[in-house]
């Protein structure tokens, strides 16, 4: 992932999960305490009641947890609230620090009512406005309004139709974070219903992994310096992506997004004449021709690659300070194949 989500955005519009768990939290401890229950609205939260009151079907489903409950021991219960917990630590599960639960049979006919009170809760997150206002601040959050998860897919303006909001883990097997926004996250069609589909993020052929946060810190940097220059002129260059950091989680985005295949094959090589195209433009109004120095036409493309870092575009081509990154590393060493690559973009000026 290439930019980070704020954890504000998921924050301040988590009420509808954070309303259903306190609330099973509360029956759950009413049972173990023996005390007496109020009738709803009264069990919900007092911050979030008039929100929810008038929910009927989460009422009925609450009830309905409630009737389980009841039926269990408080070891049982207990079990069942751990199993929430685990399932909710999504950055504990997704650095490995928090092992993922199994469900147990014995609590399985209450986690299975569980399933169905929090996916009411996902398809709340849309009546109540949450889910709006949830992908606005990540859309107001980004510099270049693009999927971080590959770097090139637009996202539609908020008011628009909606850029899906994925399921990071997934809510038939994370069934208790279904309605929980730090598990949704914005992205884009391609990447959500062409590449990740229903991967497992946690694991792999049954093999603990670990994985990127999109609300955490760590993001991935693309680097093209490892390329190989080309051998004719009219060739592309031999791509080498390097990712870094290099560690387990950017290594499971590359994998489960197919990233250094797409972007070598939509980014990369289908827009690198583009590429060379902009640069001789720069060049140019830089007033470099053929008879420049290479130091001069040197400090052109440093200038170049600074300034498409400082001002990405949005699309296929948000790699062009990559690309001059490389042409300048290869410029800079002297590469006479590149050296005439670049110039060649230069203009021929003829003495008057």
């Amino acid at each position: 992932m290439l930019v980070n989500y704020p954890i504000s955005a998921a924050q301040d519009n988590n009420w509808v999960h954070e309303c259903i768990y306190e609330t099973i939290s509360f029956i759950f401890n009413s049972l173990n305490q023996a005390t007496a229950m109020p009738e709803w609205p009264d069990i919900l939260p007092q911050r979030h009641r008039e929100r929810l009151k008038s929910r009927t079907r989460v009422k009925a489903l609450l009830e309905r947890v409630k009737n389980i409950s009841a039926q269990l021991t408080a070891e049982q219960r207990e079990k069942t609230l751990l199993l929430i917990n685990n399932q909710n630590d999504i950055a504990g599960l997704l650095v490995g620090t928090t092992a993922s639960l199994v469900i147990e049979p014995e609590i399985k006919p209450l986690t299975d009512c569980l399933k169905l009170v929090f996916l009411e809760g996902f398809r709340l997150l849309t009546e109540t406005g949450s889910r709006d206002a949830h992908y606005k601040a990540i859309y107001d959050s980004l510099t270049v309004k693009t999927c971080p998860f590959c770097g090139y897919e637009t996202f539609e303006a908020p008011g628009q139709k909606r850029e899906d909001e994925d399921h990071y883990l997934l809510k038939d097997k994370y069934i208790t974070s279904a309605a929980n926004l730090f598990n949704l996250v914005p992205m884009g069609g391609k990447c959500n219903k062409s590449y990740k589909l229903q991967q497992d993020l946690l694991f792999k052929d049954n093999i603990r992994r670990k994985a990127l946060n999109p609300y955490g810190t760590i993001k991935a940097e693309i680097s093209l310096i490892n390329t190989k220059p080309i051998t004719l002129l009219d060739e592309k260059p031999d791509w080498n992506i390097s990712i870094s950091p290099d560690i387990e989680e950017t290594r499971t985005w590359n994998e489960v997004f197919s990233i250094e295949e797409r972007l070598k094959e939509t980014v990369l090589s289908p827009n690198f004449e583009a590429v060379l195209s902009d640069i001789g433009d720069f060049l140019r109004h830089l007033d470099l021709e053929r008879k420049s120095s290479n130091d001069q036409v040197l400090a052109g493309l440093v200038k170049f690659e600074y300034y498409k870092k400082r001002n990405p575009e949005q699309g296929l081509g948000y790699l062009k300070d990559k690309v001059a990154g490389m042409l300048r590393f290869h410029f800079e060493s002297g590469n006479p194949l590149v050296v005439a690559l670049v110039r060649n973009t230069l203009p021929q000026i003829e003495a008057a």
